[in-house]
């Protein structure tokens, strides 16, 4: 049974609306676009993909103002965000990119969109979901690399029309997200699947995090035997060479908490090799890189310290010229504290409005994807997650208020039966 499925009749009414019909029908479009702007290299496919984002966040806006439900969490932190978000734009204002402070504010206007409607997924939706898993998968058969990529640094770490294998994996993991509604915690085994054929030990790390925290909180009869399922699990996984590269890994993180960053950074790529022994210093790299970007953060004054050094900055200020590789840390540097303090907050309110089960365990996914990747910037993959994680909380509520009613009436009818037994 799906985790939303609700027994008796619910107290609140979830109005009818077409919006993620046409939310998803329009997340298809840019897709579509993608496929053909990375096969082609033609940039008008690149700039209706951008012109039917745009179309789509102000659509979710009209649906948010247009709704009559008293949302006042989900509504307060767009406002906040917005005010914070536009200091911080006004503030650096000839370096700031409005588009990367646009994807940033569009995952607050999803989730207020989602919030706002509600509502069971059609069968457009899920159709439309299936395509979207479909198109990067017909890239890969058909093209195999990109155009706009292939002059890219790292043009070997593309995978299909997407910058890496990693945002790869969200992406897949956010239409996993999006069906939870009608598979419930069958997702969870998929999202292990996808982990596992995308070949990327993060993902299935941060899954088994995720699946773990989901078990034993709250501890329940069930939790024993889900968790000698897990350890079973890890050590057929252990004994026949799965979980080597983790194991390496977690060495090098254990080395690099051990070393003085400057240390690190001023090494070269042979040095570090020779110390670990593997070429897989992706770790270390990021350290480097993070150590990098507080530098630059930390030795400006109060001005940027509040509201950053400039959304999308990051690579144009550092050493690497790259992106944070950091979400949390991104957010910090080019935005400042003041929105970290809103985006933080915002997660842990999205994560507790949540039913337990497969959406929080792959939104636990996403948060702890957020420290070592850039997600932000993939437009599709958080307004999946956001627009129906705001659906998933309505539907939740519902069913909380079904029960609480359900209760109430029993406890109603068990009084009125003791006064009459007492008469």
């Amino acid at each position: 049974m799906s985790e939303f499925a609700i027994e008796g009749r619910p107290t609140v009414a979830v109005p009818k609306s077409s919006y993620f019909s046409t939310f998803c029908i329009g997340l298809l479009i840019v897709n579509l676009c993608a496929f053909l702007y990375h096969f082609l290299g033609a940039q008008v496919f690149n700039a209706v993909g951008n012109a039917v984002s745009l179309a789509i966040i102000a659509y979710s806006i009209q649906i948010i103002m247009q709704s009559k439900r008293e949302e006042g969490a989900a509504k307060g932190y767009l406002l906040v965000a917005l005010v914070t978000t536009t200091l911080s734009v006004i503030y650096n204002l000839q370096v700031a990119s409005m588009t990367d402070a646009l994807k940033y504010l569009s995952i607050y206007v999803f989730y207020a969109a989602g919030r706002a409607t509600g509502g069971k997924m059609k069968p457009i939706e899920l159709r439309c979901i299936v395509a979207l898993g479909i198109v990067p998968i017909l890239f890969l058969l058909t093209k195999g690399s990109s155009k706009v990529y292939e002059n890219e640094s790292f043009a070997s770490e593309v995978f299909s029309y997407f910058p890496n294998a990693n945002t790869g994996v969200l992406y897949f993991s956010a239409l996993l997200f999006a069906v939870t509604q009608l598979y419930g915690n069958r997702v969870i085994l998929f999202q292990f699947i996808n982990a596992i054929v995308m070949n990327k030990l993060g993902a299935a790390v941060a899954t088994a995090v995720a699946s773990c925290l989901w078990i034993v909180m709250p501890i329940r009869s069930s939790s024993i035997v889900a968790l000698i399922a897990v350890g079973v699990g890890g050590a057929v996984a252990l004994s026949v060479g799965a979980l080597d590269r983790g194991i390496a890994t977690f060495d090098n993180l254990m080395l690099v908490f051990s070393m003085d960053p400057s240390a690190i950074a001023s090494m070269s790529y042979k040095q570090l090799v020779t110390m670990t022994g593997s070429t897989d210093l992706s770790a270390f790299f990021r350290l480097i890189h993070w150590t990098d970007i507080w530098n630059v953060y930390s030795s400006q004054g109060t001005g940027v310290f509040l509201f950053g050094y400039g959304s999308g900055q990051t690579a144009l200020v550092t050493y690497a010229a790259l992106v944070a590789h950091n979400d949390y840390l991104r957010i910090l540097v080019e935005y400042g504290l003041i929105n970290l303090a809103i985006f933080a907050p915002f997660l842990i309110h999205v994560y507790r409005s949540l039913p337990v089960g497969a959406t929080r365990v792959l939104f636990v996914v996403l948060c702890i994807y957020f420290f070592s990747e850039n997600l932000l910037d993939n437009f599709t993959s958080m307004a999946l997650y956001f627009a129906y994680a705001g659906r998933a909380s309505v539907m939740h509520g519902s069913r909380s208020g079904a029960q609480v009613s359900v209760r109430k009436r029993a406890r109603y009818i068990s009084r009125e039966t003791d006064e009459e037994e007492f008469v």
